[in-house]
């Protein structure tokens, strides 16, 4: 017998809704974190002067954006559904995926650091512009992997 809620679908109907749902907002959470660089590089102080309120509070929201992306990417989401729907749909297939997100990751960091170390050769960076870069860096990549694998994993099964 499968087991339904109180709305009729099963928990596997409700795992495979939790995990496209959880694709595309990994997806679109990704791209606006991406395209908000933009206006954080674009309109950052100068080398070395102090951080307006304004900038500050852009800084600590981009903080919290980071931690919230940074916890959907590890737990998968779904935090409000039920025990086993959330084990359904963080099955072994999408643990893999998130493996190779996270690996991703980390060889990105690690080839933005040498980057750095080039540009910084160049042009002197500061402490924040670097962490920024390093931070959406290890953020954007594993997350645009994880939805790769996810997308493709859906089309092919």
């Amino acid at each position: 017998m499968v087991s339904r809620d109180k709305s009729g679908a099963s928990l596997i109907e409700r795992a495979e809704h939790l995990q496209r749902r959880r694709t595309r907002i990994i997806w679109i959470q990704g791209l606006l974190f991406l395209l908000w660089q933009g206006s954080f590089f674009s309109a950052r102080p100068e080398f070395g002067e102090p951080l307006r309120r304004v900038e500050q509070l852009q800084v600590g929201a981009y903080i919290v954006w980071a931690l919230v992306l940074l916890a959907l990417l590890a737990t998968g989401g779904g935090l409000f559904r039920g025990r086993a729907v959330r084990e359904l749909a963080n099955d072994e297939v999408t643990r893999a995926h998130r493996r190779s997100a996270f690996v991703w990751g980390y060889w990105g960091l690690i080839l933005a650091c040498l980057g750095l170390y080039v540009v910084a050769l160049l042009e002197p960076l500061g402490l924040m512009d670097v962490v920024h870069g390093l931070l959406s860096v290890g953020l954007v990549l594993p997350m645009m992997r994880f939805v790769f694998l996810e997308r493709r994993s859906e089309r092919h099964g």
